[in-house]
């Protein structure tokens, strides 16, 4: 772009403007994080004590799954939908 006719600013004032801008954005940035700091804190402590029931019946669902190992194992079965099981007689002949 190309500049209009008249008088720029100095170089120093340019500089100056650009490092407020940048402690300005610092500033802010960490205003805004001091703020938001104890709230991500309080949501992260809700999450975790919504989460312990959770994994409390994790913990017993898991436990259920090794008794049920520890005991014979369960006859097979056969899981293949009826489309599959037509096709595959139909072939069969």
């Amino acid at each position: 772009m190309k500049q209009l006719p008249g008088r720029s600013r100095p170089r120093w004032l340019r500089r100056l403007s650009a490092m407020l801008a940048g402690i300005v954005a610092a500033t802010v940035a960490a205003i805004w994080l001091v703020t938001l700091l104890p709230l991500l804190l309080v949501v992260g402590l809700v999450a975790a004590l919504l989460l312990i029931p959770v994994l409390r019946e994790l913990r017993a669902e898991l436990e259920r799954m090794e008794r049920v190992q520890q005991g014979p194992p369960p006859p097979l079965q056969d899981v293949t939908p009826w489309h599959r099981k037509a096709w595959n007689r139909w072939r069969e002949r």
